[in-house]
């Protein structure tokens, strides 16, 4: 049954459609365009693109210390204008330097309005539902964000150009997730140190020598799945085009990642009650890696092509829901947004590489191949997922009463 308290997830469900629609997805239809009209090459726009993502991450952990000392209401309102201005101004872009910037200023602005702030603002607000749910309402909502902004951004750009199509896209983000971030996180937050309303799943915290283990293969693991994530998102329609299909082919290929995102996601939303997020996590992984496999088998005809985009979308939206599940359990609820911010910082700086490396692997080799690599990355993120602690099955220690934070 849904209730009052359900809202506030809601309607930041609603702003991460709009926002990775027009700070991540739009990319992938419009830079390409943009790089034959400014003389770049595919492989030089998306190194832009590369450098944006890398600069969002090392603002990250700005934006979720700003969260945990101040609450998520200002930080994603304030977020949501300068990223909407961003977008607009690539519009005006008529160089290597301005898009440069522009791209720079959007992503880092992202980074105040996505997924990880979206996570740490409601896990604040005292609600009588726990964060774990509200970060899988949040992200059953954000599942579609490409089902609708890729079809959406390819039509405004055929019917507009992409100048146009950059501010009509920022202006939707300006109108809409401006007064949702303003309105739906107003409401009252919790108390350090006080009970919350919403009953907690009764899950120990990794202590000691195990905390900082858990840690790194964690955000190792997360590093390795988290590549592709990029990639897929830039570059999925050319490297489908490159196994045989056309371009509209592709498109709706990629269409379909969404609703099977929200689909994997509605089934964790079943089930996360009875599942630990250690478990949802490895079932992700396990999801995309069984996509990849089909994509790079059969993926050349229809069937195959639409099964792997289903089974990548379901585990791709599942994955995003274990990134803000699995450190609140593995660490707690003290500095969430902080440790969210700085897990962010290392994967962006990391994965900001993906779309420039698999543009590189496109052009030189194929998009099978560069799909390939992707599968391998996915191969890398189970290997480090395995050597991750469960504080479940670690020995009784003094420290679980009280754990230090990370």
């Amino acid at each position: 049954m849904i209730t009052r308290d359900h809202l506030p997830a809601m309607s930041l469900g609603v702003s991460q459609i709009i926002g990775y629609g027009t700070l991540m997805y739009a990319y992938a239809i419009l830079l390409p365009h943009m790089a034959d009209d400014l003389g770049l090459t595919l492989s030089g726009v998306f190194g832009i693109l590369s450098l944006g993502l890398f600069f969002g991450g090392l603002v990250s952990p700005i934006a979720g210390k700003l969260v945990d000392r101040h609450g998520g209401r200002w930080v994603m309102t304030l977020g949501s204008v300068v990223a909407a201005f961003a977008v607009m101004a690539l519009s005006l872009v008529d160089g290597t330097q301005g898009l440069f910037l522009t791209i720079l200023v959007a992503e880092a602005a992202g980074m105040f309005v996505l997924y990880n702030v979206a996570f740490a603002s409601v896990a604040r607000l005292d609600l009588a539902i726990p964060p774990q749910k509200s970060i899988s309402i949040i992200t059953l909502f954000g599942g579609v964000a490409s089902t609708i902004f890729w079809p959406l951004t390819l039509a405004l750009y055929t019917a507009l150009g992409w100048q146009t199509t950059w501010l009509v896209l920022g202006v939707i983000l300006l109108l809409t997730c401006t007064p949702i971030h303003f309105f739906a996180l107003r409401g009252a937050e919790t108390i350090p140190g006080s009970p919350p309303k919403s009953p907690r799943p009764n899950w120990p915290e990794l202590t000691g020598a195990l905390r900082r283990q858990g840690m790194l293969w964690m955000v190792i693991s997360f590093v390795c799945s988290g590549y592709i994530m990029g990639a897929v998102m830039a570059l999925w329609v050319t490297n489908v085009q490159d196994l045989g299909h056309s371009a509209a082919l592709a498109a709706l290929a990629g269409a379909v990642i969404g609703p099977f995102k929200t689909v994997g996601r509605f089934f964790e939303m079943l089930v996360s009650r009875n599942m630990y997020p250690r478990v949802t996590y490895a079932l992700s992984l396990g999801l995309m890696f069984s996509g990849f496999l089909v994509l790079l088998t059969v993926g050349f005809t229809l069937p195959g092509l639409m099964l792997a985009a289903a089974l990548y979308g379901m585990g791709d939206g599942i994955k995003t829901i274990a990134r803000g599940t699995l450190p609140l359990a593995l660490f707690g609820a003290k500095g969430y947004g902080t440790r969210l911010g700085w897990i962010s910082f290392v994967q962006m700086g990391i994965n900001a590489s993906a779309p420039f490396a698999f543009a590189w692997l496109t052009q030189t080799f194929s998009g099978w191949w560069s799909f390939a690599v992707m599968l391998l990355c996915l191969c890398c993120a189970f290997a480090t997922y395995l050597l991750i602690p469960d504080p479940r099955k670690q020995p009784p220690s003094p420290d679980l009463t009280h754990p230090q934070p990370h």
